[in-house]
């Protein structure tokens, strides 16, 4: 166990001096799209093309989320308890995307394409890496915009929440998908 020193604890303090807490639990409620389905997305998801992912929807995008925000989105056919799970990460993942470096429309193929994966492999737990933002030129995270708003337009979306901390917090989130069986 390490012990810290009190020249350290002031140093520390001195460092801090004059800043707020963060409230970490800030909640970004992100409202399902209000437009119906087309007929193609009707059919069973594995008949799904990669392009064919995204519902059509004239939705403007939702405000905008900034780099510290929880962001969470609940399918009404999600139930509360897969809910609890997919906040506190209780689940093993095999499917992990990291957005880092890709620019809004490459990381909209790829999410597509990401997801279009899972589904065929009939995976139910991923985790998206988005970022903060921090090398943005816009004032907000527009990769994490970007996922907040695309995916509620994925039928086979249950819901998605911010990771925990040990995964990314409010850089990354968990996605849990409908079951393709």
């Amino acid at each position: 166990m390490s012990h810290i020193s009190d020249e350290d604890k002031s140093l520390f303090a001195e460092a801090v001096q004059g800043t707020q807490k963060l409230n970490p639990r800030k909640t970004v409620a992100t409202a399902a799209p209000k437009s119906r389905p087309s007929l193609r997305h009707k059919r069973h998801s594995n008949s799904r093309e990669p392009g064919e992912l995204f519902q059509e929807n004239d939705q403007a995008w939702p405000s905008r989320v900034s780099a510290f925000e929880y962001i969470e989105y609940q399918h009404p056919n999600c139930s509360a308890q897969d809910f609890k799970r997919l906040r506190k990460g209780d689940f093993k993942t095999r499917f992990c995307l990291d957005l880092h470096g890709y620019t809004e429309l490459e990381a909209e193929k790829a999410l597509e394409h990401f997801i279009h994966e899972a589904l065929q492999s009939q995976a139910r737990y991923l985790m998206i890496v988005h970022g903060k933002g921090y090398h943005s030129e816009s004032d907000y995270p527009i990769l994490k915009n970007l996922v907040n708003y695309r995916l509620p337009q994925i039928p086979d979306v249950l819901g998605f929440c911010s990771a925990q901390p040990k995964d990314g917090g409010t850089g990354a989130v968990y996605v849990f998908l409908k079951n393709q069986r």
